[in-house]
């Protein structure tokens, strides 16, 4: 099997510029059917979108057939979570991850409420995918080590950035320095998000962040001084919305990364995850057959 993960990720703008609109799932459809022309293994919607889940929606995945991340409203015993809804390329849900950092305005607007439960690492075969939505991940160091304790080798963000966008790919190429994981992140399209009392323009700048995935591009990185990881960016999209499209070479980056963790760490991967586990709570790790 390949362990080269073809990645699509989608940037919309919500209709009517609400992600809570319900004609979102149909929109949510479409882009499934223009991200089919990559062939993708793996598509990624931002926190939000569509919002709802909808019987279309989960036959537009099975016909896509791939795996997908979707923004769900998701109410379980009576609590509605932020998730990112995690769909097999049957159409079934795998895992739903909740947002346990929740802030003021979600809650304000649609009544989210927080979740301490643990993060989830899914295999999809290609790749073991570690996903956190939004704040969980690029402003709170716990989900990235949580996943990469579990055995992600993929972290997946699903975010929306009204405000500190610039921040957003800082933070998350940080998180792929620290594990040496490729990170994915999907954003809304920039579009006017009214709250009762401001209203925000952000949005935008979805990537893909893949460290070196050969040892070729890794020793010449290191050779150059390694002053920075911006390079790591593989792809951006602008304000605009669009579908951005990348294949990373997971079990190049895995090899990769033994290395670097000998080099910069002095110690082993297998030796360094030891000890961590003993340390740490291991998240969820689930298996997709």
């Amino acid at each position: 099997m390949s362990s080269t993960l073809k990645v699509a990720v989608v940037q919309p703008v919500p209709v009517d510029n609400d992600p809570a609109d319900r004609r979102n799932p149909e929109k949510a459809v479409k882009l499934l059917d223009q991200a089919a022309v990559y062939e993708p293994d793996l598509v990624v919607f931002p926190e939000y979108f569509p919002f709802h889940e909808t019987r279309d929606l989960v036959e537009a995945v099975r016909d896509l057939g791939a795996f997908v991340v979707a923004g769900i409203a998701y109410r379980e015993g009576g609590s509605l979570y932020n998730t990112a809804t995690i769909y097999s390329p049957r159409g079934e849900v795998l895992a739903r991850q909740r947002k346990r950092f929740i802030g003021r305005l979600e809650s304000r607007l649609w009544g989210f409420q927080a979740w301490n439960g643990p993060y989830t690492v899914v295999d999809i075969g290609k790749a073991r995918l570690g996903v956190a939505v939004c704040a969980d991940f690029w402003s709170f160091p716990e989900a990235s080590l949580e996943l990469f304790l579990a055995g992600a080798d993929v972290f997946v963000n699903p975010s929306y950035m009204f405000s500190l966008q610039g921040h957003w790919i800082k933070a998350n190429l940080s998180r792929a320095l620290d594990f040496f994981t490729p990170v994915i992140g999907a954003d809304f399209a920039a579009y006017p998000f009214r709250t009762k009392r401001y209203v925000f323009h952000g949005g935008g700048s979805s990537h893909v962040i893949v460290p070196p995935s050969d040892m070729e591009e890794y020793g010449e990185w290191w050779a150059s001084g390694a002053v920075d990881v911006s390079g790591w960016i593989r792809v951006k999209l602008s304000e605009k919305e669009g579908i951005a499209y990348y294949e990373i070479n997971v079990a190049g980056v895995n090899q990769v990364r033994r290395d670097w963790w000998k080099r910069l760490r002095g110690s082993s991967l297998e030796e360094w995850l030891a000890l961590a586990r003993s340390r740490h709570a291991n998240a969820k790790l689930l298996k997709y057959i």
